[in-house]
């Protein structure tokens, strides 16, 4: 996948250059910040963790900060990795302690999420695939509800609940529901620019359950929408609501292609501190939201899900790592 580069000026604008106090006034004057990072990496659990947190590159600064599960963990370059934890709640709470850190100045940093997620079972969605998301989307504002019969039964929430009188097609970005976001489209250029060349891995594993649900089985870098919620879910239907709500959320912007626990929380933190817009999501594809061909649900619930999570960690970090050097170099140029 390719795109036209963008003007140096435009991405500078959005990124900007990192201002570093030198590490030792830093240290003797406690009232300003010790670092700007560049780039701020955000994992969830142990594995997406470990993959960064044991690069001998990232124990070139610690930073103990109250608040969060673990240490900001960063380079040379000011990149910077931490961990969350899991879910919405953990995700909003670690990125508003990262905003407000006495000891951090992220006015200008970039915030990418990057860790497994799970996917859609279309054409070229392969496990180990690789998702920069356009969208980022709540599945539990999505208003689905259980009917009468025991099914899941989807309801649009009314446009006047959300919008003042004639802006409804605005009424995703409302502040009291955190509905959808949408990515910085200059970002994401970048991102996606980027992530053009990368080799993405494969295995024997993610082959065969790929032929399975008879998708392709070779990943790819892709871009599509993530829908964030703290449930774990499975099945023909709840993709469907999945899809319809992504479709209504982004005004047919944007497709479904991957569901995780975080991405709502992060960028919504960012949010309400005006810096949205320096916020990626890179997923890695680990399992398929539907049960493969010939298993119930009930058996996948029994055994849990089918993964191929040490694939789509690796492939997140490969394109993540990609992301984060092309980022570095347009700061540098801006």
């Amino acid at each position: 996948m390719r795109i036209a580069s963008i003007p140096r000026a435009v991405v500078a604008l959005v990124i900007g250059a990192t201002l570093v106090q030198p590490w030792a006034q830093a240290q003797t004057d406690p009232t300003r910040p010790q670092l700007a990072p560049k780039v701020i990496v955000l994992t969830a659990f142990p594995p997406e963790w470990h993959a960064w947190s044991t690069q001998q590159a990232y124990h070139y600064r610690t930073l103990r900060i109250r608040g969060l599960i673990k240490p900001l963990l960063c380079d040379r370059r000011d990149v910077c990795v931490t961990e969350s934890g899991e879910g919405e709640m953990n995700a909003a709470i670690t990125v508003t302690r990262l905003v407000t850190a006495p000891l951090l100045d992220v006015n200008r940093t970039i915030f990418i999420r990057s860790g497994i997620a799970g996917g859609v079972d279309a054409k070229r969605s392969a496990l180990g695939s690789v998702y920069i998301n356009s969208w980022i989307v709540s599945w539990a504002f999505g208003h689905h509800y259980l009917g009468a019969r025991r099914t899941l039964a989807w309801a649009p929430p009314g446009c006047a609940n959300y919008a003042p009188a004639g802006l409804c097609s605005e009424y995703t970005r409302d502040t009291e529901e955190n509905l959808a976001y949408r990515v910085n489209p200059q970002l994401l250029r970048v991102a996606l620019t980027a992530s053009a060349g990368v080799h993405l891995h494969n295995s024997a594993a993610a082959r065969k359950l790929d032929a399975k649900f008879a998708i392709d089985e070779q990943p790819r870098v892709g871009v599509g929408a993530t829908i964030t919620g703290d449930d774990f879910w499975i099945g023909r239907q709840n993709q469907a609501i999945a899809q319809r709500i992504v479709r209504l959320y982004t005004h047919g912007a944007a497709r479904y292609r991957d569901t995780a626990m975080e991405d709502l929380g992060d960028i919504a933190a960012l949010a309400r501190f005006g810096l949205a817009r320096h916020y990626l999501s890179i997923r890695g594809i680990s399992d398929i939201d539907i049960p493969p061909p010939g298993v119930t649900q009930a058996a996948v619930w029994k055994s849990g899900d089918i993964y191929t999570s040490r694939l789509a960690e690796q492939n997140a970090m490969i394109v993540t790592r990609a992301v984060i050097d092309a980022v570095l170099k347009q700061t540098h140029r801006g």
